[in-house]
């Protein structure tokens, strides 16, 4: 059967319950018939699909016969409204609703509808879910993770977030308002000057006086950061409400992350088809960027989202909940980083993952080039000299090589060579022996951490490395946490100056083969300006002050006080030819034509 043509109509209306006009693009297959429907919901122009399609162009869908509607949400370019960023959950619940019954209602609708789209488009799917529309059989939410135990809700990245992301939000609000008169025309020049050089302007002290907009409506500082909590806390407390399967889809490099949210759905989904039905794809990719290199790394050919049959693999999730295909969906596909392979797993985590510390240890002389810091799977028998160093907020750490929402910052997103930073006198740096055999680690890292500050309250950013066989260092997972949340992040508690401190930093995600002479290594600093606004040390709201005072640090790891990484071990490491070749064999279906007439 030859593809179908495609129809696009543009400015498609629907009227809300309470009136509110919201505009759509459909893309359609002319087949006669009806057919199911796919909707993405976003704030960031329908015509602009990179969030909406990244995993799932339109076109691709609609040639594979469904409907996809992409959606301004209200008070977004062609949308009527009042857009509502602090309360952007509950403010999509009843709209995500409304559109998703007046979509399975057009003719050219079976009835049958799922949703997808990433990151905020991501968060309307699960706010439309949350209503329960009964047409809605699946979605399909992408970059999106908002576990509280994560960095993003301790602080937002800042010359990527606060200053990039909402600088571009910005731009269509203050325009709207500038054709009525209600924006101060100096605003727009300022949301462009941010967007231009967002470095310089996340540079400015004290926050609450990022961007100074004038604008009635736009958001500020606390605002944002206020944002960020209301989501997670309706999302992550509230999975039993979400009744419908979830294909949820984020790469290694992504700051958003994701995989708790697929283990939530699945472990507290309000059906027993949410919680058997859900799937997770985790690539090699970042928050914007799904090719098939990342960073520094070269992916090969099955390292993109085209390569890996990301898009073959949601026609078959969708036919499967919106068609009732007979078809298999792994529950877990995830591509490993250095082997470059896809593999798959029945569960998250992966059932067999041996969960292994490796050890702090040092002379006391970690920190500075060169250190004597190391990685031991031995634990510390007695005494050890504990590590220190000096954090001055007003010469942070560069940030170099994170997991970065990228937005055309200085912050660049994904693996790059650690050198520059690893020099600093005030970044402690601990490596492990080469490795004597390969070894694979996939999940979540955690930090555990026995620390002591002269301040009341203090950041601690980490990373876990591979060192190659030359000793070019490369971040894999990063994590961060502000010291006031490590109780949880709405429990602010000061430290108390000079008193060691048991702490968790949560490093995140990830998916290495560590070959043979390899070796690991872990950061530990307490700041990476501009991706993380930087603690002044003061105890004081992170926003209000204009000056810091110096911190001096202190890591402990000793028998009593044993600070280690915990690495999420793989019981076997095949040989990697045979794995390269059993990975390539697999995707070789998902990449030819479908047959279905």
């Amino acid at each position: 059967m030859s593809t179908p043509t495609v129809r696009i109509e543009r400015d498609v209306e629907m009227a809300t319950r309470d009136g509110v006009v919201l505009r759509a693009d459909v893309y359609r297959p002319e087949t006669g018939g009806k057919v199911p429907a796919i909707v993405s919901r976003t704030p960031y122009e329908k015509g602009n699909t990179a969030l909406t399609s990244r995993y799932l162009p339109p076109i691709v869908a609609a040639q594979a016969g469904y409907a996809v509607v992409v959606q301004d949400i209200r008070g977004r370019f062609a949308s009527e409204g009042e857009w509502d960023l602090v309360h952007l959950f509950s403010a999509n619940v009843e709209d995500g609703y409304d559109t998703i019954e007046w979509v399975a209602s057009e003719p050219w609708c079976d009835g049958n509808v799922g949703m997808m789209g990433g990151s905020y488009v991501g968060v309307t799917q699960l706010a439309a879910a949350a209503a329960h529309p009964p047409s809605l059989k699946a979605i399909a939410p992408w970059l999106l993770g908002m576990s509280t135990g994560r960095a993003l809700v301790h602080s937002l990245p800042l010359e990527s977030m606060t200053v990039g992301w909402m600088s571009g939000l910005g731009i269509d609000l203050v325009m709207k308002k500038m054709e009525t008169g209600e924006a101060e025309p100096a605003d727009f020049e300022r949301l462009v000057e941010a967007l231009v050089d967002p470095a310089a302007t996340a540079g400015v002290l004290p926050l609450e006086g990022l961007l100074n907009l004038k604008t009635s409506g736009m958001p500020d500082y606390a605002d944002v950061d206020e944002m960020v909590r209301h989501v997670t806390v309706e999302a992550e407390t509230g999975f039993d409400r979400f009744d419908v399967p979830a294909l949820w889809c984020f790469g290694w490099y992504d700051n958003a992350g994701g995989g708790e949210m697929y283990e939530a759905i699945a472990a507290g989904g309000a059906s027993q088809r949410a919680r058997d039905e859900s799937r997770m794809i985790i690539g090699p990719w970042t928050h914007n960027y799904a090719s098939n290199f990342v960073g520094s790394f070269g992916l090969g050919t099955l390292g993109s989202a085209e390569g890996g049959a990301v898009p073959q693999s949601h026609l078959k999730f969708f036919g499967r909940h919106l068609r009732g295909e007979d078809v298999d969906v792994p529950v877990v596909r995830y591509f490993v980083m250095g082997s470059n392979v896809w593999k798959e797993a029945e569960a998250w985590p992966i059932p067999g993952t041996e969960v292994r510390p490796l050890y702090l240890r040092s002379g006391g002389e970690a920190a500075g080039d060169p250190g004597d810091g190391t990685l031991s799977w031995d634990p510390p028998a007695g005494a050890e000299p504990p590590d220190t160093y000096r954090y001055d907020p007003m010469d942070p750490v560069p940030a170099w090589g994170f997991r970065v929402m990228y937005t055309g910052g200085s912050v660049v997103c994904g693996p790059y060579e650690q050198t520059r930073v690893e020099r600093r006198p005030d970044v402690a740096v601990y490596t492990s022996e080469a490795l004597a055999e390969p070894m694979e680690i996939v999940g979540d890292v955690e930090l555990r951490l026995f620390v002591a500050s002269t301040a009341v309250d203090t950041d601690f950013v980490a990373k876990l490395c591979v060192v190659d066989r030359d000793g070019t260092s490369t971040n894999l997972a990063d994590g961060f946490l502000r010291a006031r949340y490590r109780e949880g992040w709405d429990s602010s508690t000061p430290m108390e100056p000079g008193v060691p401190t048991e702490l968790t930093v949560q490093l995140g995600p990830t998916g290495y083969r560590f070959e043979r002479g390899e070796r690991l290594r872990v950061q530990i600093t307490s700041s990476a300006f501009p991706h993380l606004a930087r603690n002044l040390n003061t105890g004081n709201p992170i926003h209000e002050d204009a000056e810091g005072v110096v911190a001096t640090q202190t890591v402990f790891h000793d028998r009593e006080q044993p600070s280690c990484v915990l690495l999420p071990v793989q019981p076997a490491v095949a040989d990697l030819a045979d794995e390269r070749m059993a990975s390539a064999m697999a995707l070789v279906p998902e990449m030819l034509p479908s047959r279905r007439s």
